[in-house]
């Protein structure tokens, strides 16, 4: 999931870049894009979790012990730290340049960002043993 969202993530914001670009200011929200990154992610979630599924069918019943709830509790932690400071750091962005639609991008990246940060992260601890 970490690696399609961050696929989808990099679709969108290249799109959102390269019509920033051509506009010469910052793109305005286009829902056709939103839609199109939507349902990217979820067709890709749903392919991903039948193989998942068909490949390691004793673990798709996604039961968590106390091990997995410490280790998802920390990244959310973490990840929502992410997702803060890209909030405040839009915010600021906004309060100099007036730019809502610079406002609602940073917002959408950060979002990505923070959830690519707790898969990340969920990786890195169950790794380490945590």
């Amino acid at each position: 999931m970490g690696l399609l969202l961050s696929l989808t993530g990099y679709w969108y914001l290249s799109r959102v870049w390269a019509l920033s670009d051509a506009l010469g200011e910052t793109a305005p929200p286009v829902i056709g894009l939103i839609a199109g990154a939507t349902i990217m992610l979820i067709v890709g979630a749903v392919i991903s979790h039948i193989i998942i599924g068909v490949i390691n069918p004793d673990e798709a019943s996604g039961d968590e012990d106390e091990r997995d709830k410490q280790v998802l509790r920390r990244a959310g932690n973490i990840a929502g730290y992410v997702l803060g400071f890209g909030i405040f750091a839009g915010l600021w962005s906004y309060y100099f340049q007036r730019d809502g639609n610079l406002l609602f991008h940073i917002a959408v990246a950060s979002l990505i960002a923070s959830q690519v940060a707790e898969y990340a992260l969920t990786i890195l601890f169950y790794r380490r043993g945590m």
